[in-house]
């Protein structure tokens, strides 16, 4: 699942030396939630700073200029977060970042998941929780800080459990009335207060599907920035009991063989990685 690029959301533009020009600087923009993306005759990939500044007005840059630094591979990157009707020039589109999955490399789309995520939580937190003064962004931390009281807050992650029930050569899929037509996927729950990552999966399986497992494997995690979550991976085993679906988190549940699998969840996903490895591993 590897590991997120390094995010720090630093406070003011910073001094002179940390804005040295990079002729490849890289820009994550955003209108609203989508992901801004060059059209060229290789397919879509990430503008430059320098194409984006030669497309775009100077005051709509200005504007909509974002101070939250991604280091990305080696090179700059600068963020932009525009509203959801701001037009596109010619020779570019917006994709959402489960479309735009397809058309990056892992390292463009995982600091891309990551500005989205900090974005989002900048333009959703304004206010103090405590005193409800406007908040700025802090001066020694990754965070933004009451000017009134002084209380910091951080952007939040919330952490989930994902799990792939297997019985021998059956693996127990379910399927949320969200999903696409016919996809099927793995069980997956918030952990709540005070639990640990084993008690949630034992709570969720059993409280969506009726059944209990036992022998969890942690299989891996993955940041998933929708806005703010972080899903972890585990495989287990069937114990006992039968399917009794909870209708009001799923719609239907089902035993398939490796053979014969329904429509799964999107390649980008965790719950795709963790079916997909079943598979190779019963053959």
């Amino acid at each position: 699942m590897g590991e997120l690029p390094e995010v720090s959301s630093d406070c003011g533009p910073g001094p002179e030396a940390a804005r040295v020009r990079d002729s490849e600087a890289k820009a994550l923009a955003f209108v609203g939630s989508r992901l801004v993306l060059r059209e060229t005759a290789q397919g879509l990939r990430l503008p430059t700073l320098d194409e984006v500044e030669a497309a775009f007005e100077r005051e709509r840059l200005e504007v909509g200029r974002v101070d939250v630094r991604v280091t990305l591979t080696r090179r700059q990157v600068h963020t932009f977060c525009f509203d959801d009707d701001e037009p596109l020039p010619a020779g570019y589109r917006c994709d959402g970042l489960r479309v735009a999955y397809h058309s990056l490399a892992d390292d463009d789309f995982r600091a891309a998941g990551a500005a989205r995520q900090i974005i989002e939580w900048r333009r959703t937190t304004r206010f103090c929780t405590a005193c409800a003064s406007p908040l700025v962004l802090a001066d020694a931390h990754d965070a933004l800080a009451c000017s009134s009281c002084g209380r910091l807050h951080f952007p939040p992650i919330s952490p989930a459990v994902i799990v792939l029930v297997q019985r021998g050569e059956q693996v127990l899929l379910g399927r949320s009335p969200r999903f696409q037509q016919g996809v099927y996927s793995t069980l997956a729950g918030f952990v709540e207060p005070g639990e640990s990552l084993e008690e949630c999966v034992h709570r969720e399986i059993f409280e969506e599907v009726g059944v209990r497992v036992q022998r969890l494997r942690y299989f891996g995690s993955q940041p998933h920035p929708f806005p703010h979550s972080l899903m972890v991976g585990f495989v287990a085993d069937w114990l006992e009991g039968s399917i009794r679906i909870d209708e009001d988190e799923i719609e239907d549940a089902r035993w398939f063989h490796a053979d014969d699998l329904p429509v799964l969840p999107h390649p980008m996903s965790i719950a795709r990685a963790l079916i997909e490895d079943f598979v190779r591993r019963v053959g």
